[in-house]
């Protein structure tokens, strides 16, 4: 009887793997198909992302990437692209960052003219906190950011002697904005 019980047991083992294996391979193959409908999308959209957060920090005809720039020691930058005008003359530089916040990972775009000057930056993605750190990420007019519209080399928070007032209760995430920049300001120096 009790050899009866562990062949029964056994085969209920073996019949609940397979189901599970199915169901597996089920639902792999129902997100390999819905991730081949949605990735033209998705990517689509990404783009559009971009060029909004490009437009908003420094508008140009056409953005040229660079890739022998001088990078942080964290490497932060991602993309450094060179602003042209229609005559090819170059009128700034646009950077594509990513870079730790108080909560996370932040990924800003920054918009630089061609004396090193902030003209802008775009969050695109975040995950500081509601309310305080994700206020950076404000593109209304009057919000933090525009703070940091004509930062030059050198210049930093009100807390560490710079002119640039944080935002209550979210100085990691200020902080972490405006020695990005700085970041960005040395990178754009280094091409020459």
């Amino acid at each position: 009887m009790a050899e009866k019980t562990e062949k029964k047991s056994g085969n209920q083992i073996v019949k609940l793997a397979l189901v599970l294996l199915a169901v597996a391979a089920i639902m792999a193959f129902v997100l390999g198909i819905v991730n081949e409908i949605t990735k033209d999308r998705i990517a689509e959209i990404a783009a559009e992302k971009t060029a909004t957060a490009y437009a908003n920090v420094l508008e140009a005809p056409t953005y040229d990437e660079a890739t022998d720039f001088t990078n942080d020691e964290n490497q932060t930058i991602t993309k450094l692209s060179v602003a042209k005008n229609d005559a090819g003359e170059t009128t700034g530089y646009v950077a594509e960052t990513t870079f730790s916040g108080a909560q996370g990972m932040i990924t800003m775009v920054v918009g630089l003219d061609d004396t090193y000057t902030c003209t802008g930056v775009y969050i695109t993605a975040h995950s500081e906190t509601s309310g305080l750190g994700a206020k950076a990420a404000e593109t209304t007019a009057g919000a933090w950011r525009d703070n940091v519209v004509g930062a030059t080399e050198g210049t930093a928070l009100a807390k560490d002697g710079g002119t640039i007032e944080a935002i209550s209760g979210a100085t990691i995430t200020s902080r972490a904005v405006v020695n990005e920049v700085q970041s960005v300001i040395a990178a754009a120096k280094s091409l020459g």
